[in-house]
């Protein structure tokens, strides 16, 4: 009776650290409307640029690659190609808003981890600068129609 209790209590508690672990690593892939439409509050500059160039370097080459193209050294060791962030059409497309959240949630399905305890919310709206400047495309707060 005992055993069947403890193995019972383990079975719970690896569920509940399962359950945990999901709640951390993942997010609603939905983006906010209101950080969907929100203008980047971040006012674009060549110093803003220089230290969201250093962030990405420190934090996002390895994977996306030193172009954003998804070729970074550590690309080929993920289950899921890394995106490309020079790719104007689909950055086109999106929001900065959407780009920034999904630097501030991560993107589970292709296991990019969150950045919003380690980037500051400046140095991610930073990094939508860059983003912008790789892929060669305009600020955009307005959201595509479903």
């Amino acid at each position: 009776m005992k055993r069947a209790v403890r193995t019972a209590s383990l079975g719970l508690t690896l569920a509940a650290l399962v359950i945990l672990q999901s709640q951390l690593f993942s997010h609603d892939d939905k983006t906010p409307k209101d950080i969907a439409t929100k203008k980047n509050p971040v006012e674009s500059s060549d110093a803003v640029v220089a230290k969201a160039k250093s962030a990405y370097e420190e934090n996002c080459l390895m994977c996306h690659g030193e172009t954003g193209k998804g070729d970074g050294p550590m690309a080929g060791m993920l289950k899921e190609k890394p995106a490309d962030l020079s790719d104007a059409k689909i950055l086109g497309e999106i929001t900065d808003g959407e780009i920034f959240w999904m630097i501030t949630k991560g993107e589970k399905t292709a296991g990019m981890p969150p950045f919003e305890t380690k980037l500051t919310e400046d140095e991610r709206w930073g990094l939508v600068h860059l983003m912008r400047s790789m892929s060669k495309t305009k600020p955009n707060n307005s959201p595509r129609k479903h």
